[in-house]
């Protein structure tokens, strides 16, 4: 399989590593990120901002996934959540994942620089991360 230029380009600066592809455990992942995104719903009357936190962290993992059922993994160095969103972008067949690096920027920016998060961009990036991690369903 040829992969996009983005992705070699993860893989050739060590973002990104080959594992053996594993479904099962991409299944297994993708289980709990749907778990995590039903969560977020839950927590949204609650909490927006652990909502927001908890629907990226549902996308995220959704992703994973689905870079694990072909034999990727992301490396646990700085920027792993950005090449995440590269990986997103180039492999996962959805609009959406345009919006994954805005809203990992956004949920960073809440986390470390005290922005608030309000109930209209908790509605939005649900829709947002839902669409990403059915778009995994659908390729798993």
């Amino acid at each position: 399989m040829t992969v996009p230029q983005p992705v070699a380009t993860l893989l050739t600066s060590l973002r990104l590593e080959r594992v053996p592809a594993d479904r099962p455990s991409a299944q297994l992942r993708l289980a709990r990120a749907e778990e995590k995104l039903e969560a977020a719903r839950k927590i949204a009357a609650i909490d927006t901002e652990v909502a927001y936190v908890t629907a990226y962290d549902a996308m995220r993992i959704a992703v994973t996934a689905h870079m694990l059922s072909l034999g990727y993994r992301v490396r646990a160095i700085a920027g792993a959540h950005e090449a995440v969103g590269i990986y997103a972008e180039a492999m996962i067949n959805s609009p959406n994942t345009l919006e994954y690096q805005r809203i990992r920027r956004r949920r960073n920016k809440s986390e470390y620089d005290d922005i608030t998060i309000g109930q209209a961009d908790l509605t939005a990036d649900l829709t947002h991360a839902q669409a990403i991690v059915q778009a995994v369903r659908a390729a798993l």
